[in-house]
């Protein structure tokens, strides 16, 4: 019971108090204290659900280093790809230990997944969250050296409409990039050629292969390639421009739209179950680590933003049951899911 109210008291303090604020040492001994007595003794695995050098990826590693510099536990990442995440989040929520030693590093997909795919054997309640950690626009791109290399979102709309069939656009299927890129059929009255890949990743390669013409995906999935000059942004799926992205519209704005809007919505979960003690540690080490500079920092850099309006693990799980239900209506309305 100590534990469990020194626990509380640390998420207080960790959840108000810029990590600025306080030393490394002072943080870490604060969550030694409050530390399980049997937790952890081995590795935490961060296990990530899309290919390796991707947005999710990324997300997972530097959580892991930042982790690891508060709570002095080493944590593995893990990639467990397959069915564009399907195999990743079917293991999370129906295989995974719930032991406190498999954290998902998870997104908007998540929900997805269990109201088209997972035909009612798992659903996003098998999940407990313990953090928000980010969330980044979604993206297109083209290359400078392929068919839209001088083009502007208009352009490749207009092309959509008067060449159907023709533009070949990188997606993972059953999520934000595929939902997108059906949107913009819709207002373009015309046809694109959907070509399905795993995560954002293999779309850009694709995409400076030559296979495609427009990829989908985030920032931190083509930022190098962005600044050596090889691909250019079309336009982001939010509702404002984003603060790094400044010169970039977005779909809204270019479209004459109000309803283009889709990011990764990134978080952490563990599988529901975890006892009390070791849930509330993580989540107050995941809180120490993601309060601190660097890492935002780091994060930005990639593209997402990092504001947290969310006080507590219980109000991620609500924000999560809210964004699920409203994507349960857009699966019913486009008639994905009866109604």
């Amino acid at each position: 019971m100590k534990k469990l109210v020194a626990l509380l008291s640390l998420l207080l303090l960790v959840g108000s108090v810029p990590a600025s604020a306080d030393t490394l040492a002072e943080i870490r001994a604060r969550l030694a204290a409050s530390k399980p007595a049997d937790y952890p003794t081995q590795p935490i695995e961060f296990v990530v659900v899309y290919p390796a050098g991707g947005g999710m990826d990324t997300t997972a590693r530097l959580l892991a280093k930042y982790v690891e510099k508060y709570a002095g536990h080493r944590v593995i990442v893990v990639n467990k790809t397959g069915g564009a995440g399907f195999i990743g989040h079917t293991y999370l929520a129906t295989q995974a230990k719930a032991d406190g030693y498999t954290v998902g590093i998870l997104a908007n997909g998540a929900w997805t997944d269990a109201m088209l795919k997972a035909k009612g054997k798992w659903s996003h309640k098998n999940f407990e969250a313990v953090a928000f950690v980010n969330y980044a626009p979604v993206t297109w791109i083209a290359s400078t050296e392929g068919r839209f290399k001088d083009k502007t979102l208009k352009d490749v709309v207009a092309t959509i409409k008067s060449e159907p069939g023709t533009v070949k656009i990188a997606v993972v299927p059953s999520i934000s990039f595929e939902f997108l890129a059906e949107q913009v059929e819709t207002l373009a009255g015309g046809k694109v050629v959907k070509v399905p890949f795993q995560g954002g990743a293999p779309g850009v390669t694709a995409l400076l292969g030559g296979h495609v013409d427009v990829a989908t995906g985030f920032l931190s999935e083509y930022r190098g390639h962005l600044d050596a000059g090889k691909v250019k942004v079309l336009a982001a799926a939010a509702e404002q421009r984003a603060p790094d992205m400044p010169q970039v519209p977005t779909f809204n704005e270019t479209l004459d739209a109000k309803h283009l809007v889709w990011s990764a919505w990134r978080f952490a979960a563990v599988p529901r179950g975890v006892p009390t003690a070791r849930k509330g540690y993580l989540e107050a080490v995941l809180a120490a680590a993601l309060r601190d500079p660097e890492l935002q920092a780091e994060y930005q850099k990639t593209g997402s933003i990092v504001d947290n309006p969310y006080a507590n693990a219980a109000a991620v799980d609500a924000a999560i049951e809210k964004s699920a239900t409203l994507e349960r209506q857009f699966f019913t309305t486009t008639g994905r899911l009866p109604k």
